[in-house]
């Protein structure tokens, strides 16, 4: 946990021992956390430099106390941001060389190339590692929606603040539970489409990312990046089209669902059916039984009053459900 202040793992599990006793040998210490004592001694050392631990003789055996963490740990976080912030600042002079740079591009230094598949799924996690604001993606039935690609960084993302809307075929929610790549709706707008061109990434409307296949599906050729220009509007309002013409899939359920009685599983069903989801996929993704989402349907046709599945999704659109 504190690696981020400089201190290997074995370090801190030394410390955080001291921390819960009043005062400890290397032997002991060892003993606890099943380490040698001579790599004890050279932690304890190392810890002792930077004001962590303190030690004196106690008869004929040298024994160590931890420093107040308020004040051991305290310091190093304050000289830490002290770096973070000089880095930040610098962080903004490059980027303003690099605005200043990129008005004097030339028509071939606004498309770089990312060679091979590895370095293009690389590159996609950096991308979305360094957004602030936005992030667009378009997602297709591909190896980017598999296991392998766990959608960690999009996560992260959204911690920290990032918006996401997030382009996906329908065909993606054939993989059962892969709602969860998409945290839940919680921090990403989802809206499916029957199909996509291709796969798309646009970060803070400033850097885009393609693939250089022509086949949407072909991460051999790895990827282009595209930088501000001409054909980067043109890629952003692209997406902008294919949302604007997509239908929502995550969006809490209406006041007026709310106020009919539907609850959230209610909602969930209403609008994975309108976007074309069979009762047993409608159920892999909700992790719920066919019968229960057999059942829901039956009580929602109902209450609707319509007697199959097409005028329900009728219904729904015109009492404000959906």
């Amino acid at each position: 946990m504190l690696e981020v202040l400089g201190l290997s793992p074995d370090e801190y599990d030394l410390y955080r021992t001291l921390v819960e006793v009043a005062s400890a040998t290397p032997g002991d210490l060892g003993d606890v956390v099943g380490m040698p004592v001579a790599d004890v001694s050279a932690y304890l050392s190392s810890l002792e430099q930077r004001g962590l631990v303190g030690r004196h003789v106690d008869g004929s055996e040298e024994h160590f106390t931890a420093s107040p963490p308020t004040v051991a740990l305290g310091s190093l976080i304050v000289e830490r941001q002290r770096w973070l912030r000089r880095a930040e600042i610098e962080l903004e002079r490059l980027n303003d060389l690099y605005r200043k740079a990129a008005d004097d591009r030339t028509a071939s230094d606004l498309v770089d190339l990312v060679p091979g598949r590895d370095a293009g799924l690389q590159r996609v996690k950096q991308l979305v590692r360094a957004a602030r604001r936005e992030v667009r993606l378009s997602v297709r039935t591909t190896k980017l929606t598999s296991s392998e690609y766990g959608f960690v960084e999009e996560r992260r993302a959204v911690e920290r603040g990032v918006r996401f809307r997030i382009l996906a075929e329908r065909a993606v929610l054939d993989r059962p539970n892969s709602l969860s790549d998409f945290h839940d709706g919680e921090g990403m707008d989802v809206r499916l489409a029957s199909a996509l061109p291709s796969r798309l990434l646009v970060v803070d409307s400033e850097i885009a990312m393609v693939p250089v296949m022509a086949s949407p599906d072909d991460l051999s050729g790895g990827a282009l990046i595209v930088h501000r220009s001409g054909l980067l509007d043109s890629l952003i309002a692209l997406f902008e089209g294919m949302w604007a013409g997509a239908s929502p899939l995550l969006e809490s359920q209406s006041a007026d669902a709310r106020a009919a009685g539907l609850d959230d599983t209610d909602a969930r069903i209403l609008r994975l059916l309108n976007a074309g989801l069979t009762d047993h996929k409608v159920a892999n993704q909700l992790s719920l039984s066919a019968r229960t989402v057999q059942r829901r349907m039956s009580r929602l046709m109902e209450r609707a009053e319509v007697e199959t599945r097409l005028q329900l999704g009728v219904a729904a659109k015109q009492r404000g459900w959906l």
